[in-house]
């Protein structure tokens, strides 16, 4: 294969991955810090950035005690009670990392 050829690819390969969107994936945040290591995942097809925070008062959903996020396949919106704990799962796309735990939901719509 010529360099040129060479260098077609790889400039495709470069501007593929800038364009992909690009989530936080924790799989287990407590008082807005990931208890683990923070990864990166690259949505793929059908996906995007999905966070899932979990409070109970006097927290709050922008003051989360629990969740995890990361990459999701058909991610919809949910919002229900668990005992006295308030659980939201939020989907976005719009930008890079925009299920970071410390972006205010309120952002989102």
């Amino acid at each position: 294969m010529g360099n040129l050829q060479e260098l077609g690819i790889v400039l495709l390969l470069c501007i593929q991955t800038a364009l992909a969107l690009r989530c936080k994936q924790c799989s287990s945040y407590f008082n807005k810090k990931c208890k683990h290591e923070v990864k990166t995942c690259i949505a793929e097809d059908g996906e995007s950035c999905m966070i899932t925070r979990i409070w109970a008062l006097p927290h709050s959903v922008n003051d989360p005690t629990d969740g995890y996020s990361g990459c999701w396949k058909n991610c919809k919106i949910s919002d229900y009670e668990y005992g006295d704990h308030s659980v939201l799962t939020s989907c976005c796309d719009t930008y890079d990392f925009c299920n970071d735990i410390r972006v205010p939901i309120d952002e989102w719509y």
